[in-house]
């Protein structure tokens, strides 16, 4: 009895540390994280070796790399929504033989305050009473989820992005809005107030995917940059462009109005990746 039970200790042993082995000669993948600290709003950018993590996982959702064909390297962006609350996540990045864990710690946006102030006929468009204003704001809502529903594979754009529009910050990313002293809503993008008839500029390369005038938002531009990243440009005066066309950055795209639910003559900028509203600005300081 005493003889197998060494011959059995003998066998685990050598599994142990044949398995140690191949654990320890698992070459990880090569990769970087643009910040580990980050606020809400703000973008995760991770850059690895392509081919090698199939997976990356964050705040329950799944992402996948593109790559650049420029650095050869594999790229994937996380977007931090302003409505993650602030605390310690898991980021999780996977491949056929590994699987490593990074803590992320979200921060709490600067966010400020926003007041406006309209009549009753744009407060119908915030808050809508009538049936027929329901239904219209929910088929523009659906055609702005379709044109940002699909994106190209390719990254269309080069470099960093470029301010659309020169002008005074009106409101900024995530400031909390009030309409007439009632809460309803985190501003999703930046105001730039300028003239009427102000040129509006491509932020940078890509396919227009609308060109349309809304209820809320006026005329309103949307282009798609490649992977799943999206501009968008409202309360436009005048549209120059139409749906599928291609731009470059700097294109003059439309004019600066106040079409749409809106105070005064301005620019709302918006940008998404995977659907969710970050800061433009950190497209200006991200040279991809």
């Amino acid at each position: 009895m005493g003889k197998e039970k060494l011959i059995l200790s003998l066998i685990i042993f050598s599994f142990l540390l044949l398995f140690n082995n191949l654990v320890m000669t698992t070459e990880l993948p090569f990769f970087e994280i643009n910040k580990t600290e980050i606020e809400q709003g703000c973008l995760l950018l991770i850059t690895a070796e392509k081919d090698r993590i199939d997976k990356v996982r964050f705040n329950q959702a799944e992402y996948r790399f593109y790559l650049d064909e420029d650095s050869g390297l594999a790229i994937s962006l996380l977007p931090v929504s302003y409505w993650l609350g602030p605390g310690t996540y898991e980021l999780e990045l996977s491949g056929a033989d590994f699987k490593i864990s990074r803590e992320i710690k979200v921060l709490p946006g600067n966010f400020q305050e926003s007041f406006i102030t309209v009549d009753s006929s744009m407060e119908e468009i915030v808050r809508p009473q009538n049936e027929e204003t329901v239904k219209r704001k929910e088929r523009e809502s659906q055609m702005i989820r379709e044109a940002r529903k699909e994106s190209a594979d390719k990254k269309l754009w080069q470099g960093n992005f470029l301010w659309p529009v020169e002008g005074r910050i009106s409101s900024p990313f995530g400031a909390t809005r009030y309409v007439n002293g009632v809460l309803n809503n985190r501003h999703s993008g930046i105001d730039i107030a300028a003239p009427r008839g102000t040129p509006v500029k491509a932020a940078a390369d890509g396919m227009v995917k609308l060109a349309a005038s809304l209820l809320s938002t006026g005329n309103t531009i949307i282009i798609d940059h490649g992977w799943y990243v999206t501009s968008s440009y409202s309360h436009l005066d005048s549209i120059k462009v139409k749906v599928g066309e291609l731009v470059k950055k700097g294109d003059i795209i439309g004019t600066v109005g106040s079409t749409g639910v809106s105070t005064g003559p301005h620019l709302h900028w918006a940008v998404t990746v995977h659907g969710v509203f970050i800061n433009p600005e950190e497209f200006l300081d991200i040279d991809l």
